[in-house]
C-alpha cells in the first residue's frame, strides 16, 4: 500500500493519508497516520503521526454501537438539553419490541408509546427521575404501533459529558408481557380453579370471613351450599378424564346461572362444589334449582350423559367458632344426603357434628386397636346340606374393645375402608384364619376350608397374590384349604384384571367364592368368565324367603343359575328349620347361621368340633347297629295319624315306636332308648305340652317334638322356653320338612348325648 502510493507521489499525483500499523524497536504495535508529499528537487517529504489512541477509542466505540445493536433489550438515547427530551437514537430492540422504525422515533419523546392504560404513578416516577437527572426504573404500559399493550421494565440513567453535565439519558426496555402473564396466571391459579375458572375453597372462605366482618345480620342471613356430584368417578373411569372434565366445565357453568352475581360459586375439590349466598332469601328454591339443572342431560360428542347431585345445606347460626366451619357442616350435612339415596338434599345438625365426632374417636380407637391387637376372629360353621357334615368355617373379626365390648364389624369396617386401615386389618384377619386353620385340620377329626372376606382395597394392591401365598407359606397352610371371599363390587370395578387375579388365585389351588350375591349392581353377563367355585346369597334374601314370593324367587333362581354354571351355592343366615326346609327341597348346597351354629372363639370352636365328630360318629353307629338304633317315639290318640308319620318317617331308617297312650308311651321310655319323640298335643289323658314336659324331667337325653293341629300357643311358648320342646310343628305336615325336623333332631340328640357324657366326672383309679 505504501510502494503504491510512492509510485502514485512520484508521478505526480496527490495521495490522502494512510493509516498503516508500525512496530517499535521493542516489536509493540503502534498505528500511525502518514501523510506523504513530493517537494522540490523532487524530494518526497513523509510524516507520521502515533494514532493509536484514537484508533482505540474508534474500536471501542464500535463495539459500543454493535453491542447496542445487539441487544435484545430497546436502547433508547434522548437529548437531556432539549426541553422535550427527544430520541436521537433506538437500536433495532426498540424497533422489533414497539413496531416503530428507527426514523418513526428519531426526534419524538418517549411518552409517544404511553396510551390510556398507563400507570399515572408509573409516569410520576420517570418524569421525577429525568428532573431530578438521576437513575430511575419503572414498570409500565406501552403500546406498540399496531395498538396492542406491552410491560415496559424501563431503566433510565443520565449520560455525562467531558464536563460532568447531563448531556443526554440513556433508556433501556424489557418487554415482560410474558412474564406479566405467567404472574398474572400464577396469581389466578392461586385463587381460582384452572379447569372451570371458578374461585377455589380459598377465595370462598376468605368472602365468608368478609361476610362475618359485617356488622351481625339475623341468624341465617348467610349460607353455604355444598355440592357432590353422585358417582362422578364412574363417568371418569369408563369414559376418561377428558370427557370428566367438560362435563365439570359445565356444571361450573349450570351452577353458576342458578345464583346472582353476588354469591360465589367455588370448586373445592375433584367434583365437589360449594356456594356462598350472603342473604340467601328462599334456600330450599335456590336448591331445588341447582339439583334440577345438574340433572338436565348432558350432550358430550354425540353423547347424553345423566348426573345427579347431593347437596348440604348449612345456614349461620351465630354459634360457628369460624367462618370455616360452616362449610364443613355443609359438607357433613351433603354426606347424610349421600346416605339418603342421593340426587337430593339436606340440612346441617347438631346431631350430624356429633356424628362426624364420634368417627374421628372411633378412627382413633380403631388405630389403637390395630396397635394393641385388640382383634379376635370368631368362626361359623359350614355346614354340608345332604350329610350335615362341618365342611368349614367362615372367619368374622370382632373387635373387644376394653371400655364398650365386642363392637360388630359393621360399625368400623366402613370406616377402616375409608381411612385405609382395612389393609393392616385385613392381613391380620388372613395371617390369624391360615395359622388357626392349621391347628383345626391338625385335630384329626375332618379337613376344613377357612373362608376369609377380602376387602376391595386389599384386592386391589399390586402384591395381593404374592402377600396370599406368603401367609400361606408363614401358616405351613395347604393353598386348598382357603377359601377368598369376595364381592360382586370388588370384581366388577375392573374385571379384566379381577379375572386375572383371581385365575393366578385358582392357579395356586386357592377357592373362590362371590359373597354377597344378588345386592351389587353386577353383569351376570360377566359371571360366566368369572373363575369362581361358590357362591354366598346374601342373608338379606334369606330372611324373608319362606314368607315373601319375590325373596323366593331371587333364591331359586340363584340356585338354578349356579347348578347350570357348575357352581355351589351357600345360603347365609339360616336362622329357622323353615329356612333350612325351604333351601333344602330347592337344592342348596351348603348352610350357614344360627340354626346350625353362631360364630365362635376358636377354643369354643375346638369343643365344637369334637362334640360335632362324637355325635356323627354315635349317629352312624347306631346307622349301622353297632350301638342302639336311631330310636324314634310316636305318640298320637289317632291311628291313622300314628300311620302317616309312620310311612314318611321309616324311609330314613329309623327304628319307630308308636303308641296312641300317653301311659304306653312312659312304659316304652322306661324299657327302651328312645332319642326322639313326636308327640300330639291334644290328648284325653293328658296334653303333648304335659307329657314332653315330664318327659324331660325323667329322660333328659330325649328331643321332643310337637306336632298337632290345634294348640294353646300360650301353654306351648311356655314349654318352649323351659326347654321341654324342640320345635312345635303343625298339622298337616310338609313331609320333605318333617324329615329335615327329625334328622335334625338326631343330630342333637347326639350332641346332646356327647355333652352329657362329656359332663361325667371322671372314675377314680
Amino acid at each position: 500500500m505504501i510502494d503504491a502510493a510512492i509510485d502514485r507521489i512520484k508521478a505526480g499525483q496527490r495521495v490522502h493519508a494512510l493509516e498503516a500499523r508500525t512496530r517499535d524497536a521493542q516489536g509493540d504495535v503502534h498505528w500511525v497516520e502518514i501523510n506523504a508529499d513530493l517537494g522540490t528537487e523532487r524530494v518526497i517529504y513523509v510524516v507520521a503521526r502515533d494514532i493509536t489512541q484514537r484508533k482505540r477509542g474508534e474500536q471501542r466505540l464500535h463495539i459500543l454501537e454493535r453491542s447496542i445493536e445487539s441487544s435484545v433489550n430497546g436502547v433508547i438515547i434522548a437529548e437531556a438539553n432539549h426541553p422535550d427530551l427527544p430520541i436521537i437514537y433506538v437500536n433495532s430492540a426498540f424497533e422489533r419490541i414497539t413496531g416503530y422504525t428507527r426514523q418513526e422515533a428519531m426526534g419524538r419523546n418517549c411518552r409517544f408509546l404511553q396510551g390510556p392504560d398507563t400507570d399515572a404513578e408509573a409516569r410520576g416516577v420517570i418524569r421525577r427521575g429525568i428532573a431530578t437527572k438521576c437513575y430511575t426504573h419503572a414498570t409500565l404500559c406501552n403500546y406498540r404501533k399496531d395498538g396492542t399493550r406491552f410491560w415496559n421494565d424501563l431503566h433510565i440513567s443520565p449520560v455525562l459529558d467531558e464536563n460532568g453535565k447531563v448531556s443526554h439519558f440513556i433508556g433501556v426496555q424489557n418487554d415482560i408481557s410474558t412474564q406479566r402473564a405467567y404472574e398474572s396466571r400464577l396469581a389466578h391459579n392461586a385463587t381460582h380453579d384452572s379447569l372451570t375458572g371458578l374461585p377455589n375453597r380459598s377465595v370462598l372462605e376468605e368472602r365468608l370471613q368478609l361476610c362475618y366482618q359485617r356488622t351481625r345480620l339475623p341468624i341465617g342471613s348467610v349460607a353455604v351450599l355444598y355440592i357432590d356430584l353422585d358417582d362422578f368417578k364412574s363417568i371418569n373411569d369408563s369414559l376418561g378424564h377428558d370427557l370428566g372434565d367438560q362435563i365439570l366445565v359445565e356444571v361450573a357453568s349450570r351452577l353458576v346461572q342458578q345464583v346472582r352475581a353476588s354469591d360465589t360459586v367455588a370448586r373445592c375439590s375433584g367434583d365437589e362444589f360449594a356456594i356462598l349466598l350472603p342473604d340467601p332469601g328462599s334456600v330450599i328454591l335456590i336448591v331445588e334449582r341447582l339439583l334440577a339443572s345438574v340433572a338436565r342431560p348432558y350432550r358430550i360428542e354425540q353423547s347424553e350423559l345423566h348426573l345427579t347431585a347431593s347437596i348440604g345445606i348449612a345456614l349461620d347460626p351465630d354459634s360457628v367458632a369460624r367462618p370455616s366451619h360452616l362449610v364443613q357442616q355443609a359438607a357433613l350435612a351433603m354426606y347424610q344426603a349421600k346416605r339418603q339415596g342421593r340426587n337430593t338434599y339436606h340440612w346441617y345438625t347438631e346431631g350430624l357434628n356429633k356424628k362426624a365426632s364420634e368417627r374421628v374417636m372411633l378412627r382413633n380407637a380403631l388405630q389403637h386397636a390395630i396397635d394393641e391387637q385388640q382383634f379376635e376372629l370368631h368362626y361359623q360353621p359350614q355346614i354340608q346340606g345332604a350329610s350335615g357334615r362341618i365342611i368349614g368355617f367362615e372367619a368374622l373379626i370382632r373387635w373387644h374393645h376394653p371400655e364398650r365390648g365386642y363392637i360388630l364389624p359393621a360399625e368400623f369396617i366402613g370406616l377402616a375402608e375409608d381411612t385405609g386401615q382395612i389393609i393392616p386389618i385385613s392381613e391380620w384377619v388372613l395371617r390369624t384364619a391360615c395359622r388357626d386353620n392349621v391347628r383345626l385340620n391338625a385335630l384329626g377329626i375332618g379337613e376344613y376350608l377357612m373362608a376369609v372376606n377380602v376387602s376391595p382395597m386389599q384386592f386391589q394392591r399390586a402384591n395381593f397374590v404374592p402377600g396370599v401365598m406368603e401367609t400361606l407359606k408363614n401358616a405351613g397352610l395347604a393353598a386348598h384349604l382357603l377359601e377368598l371371599e369376595l364381592t360382586e363390587n370388588i370384581l366388577m370395578e375392573s374385571t379384566t384384571k379381577a379375572i386375572e387375579i383371581l385365575q393366578s388365585l385358582r392357579r395356586h389351588g386357592i377357592s373362590i367364592a362371590l359373597d354377597d350375591f344378588g345386592t351389587g349392581f353386577s353383569s351376570l353377563s360377566y359371571l360366566k368368565s368369572l373363575p369362581i367355585d361358590k357362591i354366598k346369597i346374601d342373608r338379606s334374601f334369606i330372611r324373608e324367603v319362606i314368607s315373601d314370593h319375590r325373596d323366593a324367587a331371587i333364591v331359586q333362581g340363584i340356585i338354578s343359575m349356579a347348578s347350570q354354571l357348575q357352581l355351589k351355592v351357600l345360603a347365609e343366615g339360616v336362622e329357622t328349620q323353615a329356612h333350612y326346609a325351604f333351601l333344602s327341597k330347592k337344592m342348596c348346597d351348603i348352610y350357614q347361621g344360627f340354626y346350625f351354629a353362631r360364630p365362635m372363639p376358636i377354643e369354643d370352636l375346638i369343643t365344637f368340633l369334637h362334640d360335632h365328630h362324637a355325635a356323627s360318629q354315635l349317629q352312624q353307629n347306631d346307622k349301622s347297629g353297632n350301638e342302639n338304633t336311631q330310636t324314634l317315639l310316636l305318640l298320637d290318640d289317632e291311628p291313622n295319624i300314628l300311620s302317616s308319620l309312620n310311612r314318611t318317617l321309616r324311609r330314613e331308617g329309623y327304628r319307630i315306636l308308636a303308641t296312641t297312650s300317653a301311659q304306653q308311651a312312659f312304659q316304652l321310655l322306661a324299657t327302651q332308648e328312645v332319642h326322639v319323640i313326636i308327640s300330639d298335643q291334644r290328648m284325653p289323658e293328658m296334653s303333648g305340652t304335659e307329657f314332653l314336659k315330664r318327659v324331660k324331667q325323667l329322660h333328659p337325653q330325649a328331643i321332643q317334638i310337637v306336632l298337632s293341629g290345634y294348640t294353646d300357643l300360650k301353654t306351648v311358648t311356655a314349654a318352649v322356653n323351659e326347654g321341654a320342646i324342640y320345635k312345635f310343628l303343625t298339622k298337616p305336615w310338609d313331609d320333605g320338612e318333617l324329615r329335615l325336623v327329625v334328622q335334625q333332631a338326631f343330630r342333637e340328640a347326639a350332641m346332646l348325648k356327647v355333652r352329657m357324657r362329656n359332663m361325667k366326672p371322671a372314675e377314680p383309679d
